[in-house]
């Protein structure tokens, strides 16, 4: 079965409607990345209302199934717009579940665009979850606070860029970990100190 980047993009537009657009647009990026090496991903879950949550909450508790949530409703950024869930799909389009190396890799990119991953947690790892939280908590956002505007919010500047393989690499490994505005400036020369710095996370200088 041969699955196209266009149809995996545009499965995806349903799911990211009411997702904040910086981060819908990350979870695009991220299937395009994935997609660039050889693995094929779904969005199955974005914008989460409270009534969902409480619905999904009560999953294994009040209600038949399994547990799947710590999150009541308004405790879960999917309910603000800030998060996504994604799948891993196989070679004949049906979800592979099994978290394996593919899923690991899905986490590593998404992680390169700037999202939290959810395999990370400590506690209750969920790891088809992404979230974007621009700084605020979940107190902050049931108290009525906001993300910035879009075009206050600076996107990423490496995709696209000729570099942009390597440089996502470099952030996965720890290499390079960018300006404090969350920009790489891909094309501005290397400081002598900030060389020094990359050559000591490789382990260089002894």
């Amino acid at each position: 079965m041969t699955i196209l980047l266009k149809e995996l993009l545009e499965k995806a537009e349903k799911k990211l409607q009411g997702v904040h657009p910086v981060i819908a647009e990350k979870a695009r990026q991220l299937i395009s990345l994935a997609f660039k090496e050889g693995i094929h991903i779904i969005i199955t879950q974005g914008l989460r209302t409270i009534e969902e949550q409480n619905e999904l909450y009560a999953q294994g508790r009040t209600k038949p199934g399994k547990i799947v949530t710590n999150a009541k409703g308004g405790y879960s950024f999917h309910n603000f717009g800030l998060a996504f869930d994604f799948a891993v799909l196989n070679a004949d389009g049906s979800v592979n579940w099994n978290v394996d190396e593919k899923w690991k890799r899905v986490g590593a990119l998404g992680k390169s665009l700037g999202l939290e991953w959810g395999g990370d947690w400590r506690t209750f790892k969920d790891y088809p979850h992404f979230q974007y939280t621009f700084g605020l908590s979940l107190t902050d956002l049931r108290a009525g606070k906001r993300p910035k505007e879009e075009k206050e919010v600076k996107k990423d500047d490496i995709t696209g860029h000729w570099a942009e393989g390597s440089i996502r690499k470099a952030i996965q490994k720890g290499i390079i970990k960018g300006y404090s505005d969350g920009q790489f400036k891909p094309n501005e020369p290397v400081t002598r100190a900030q060389l020094a710095v990359i050559l000591d996370r490789l382990g260089l200088l002894k």
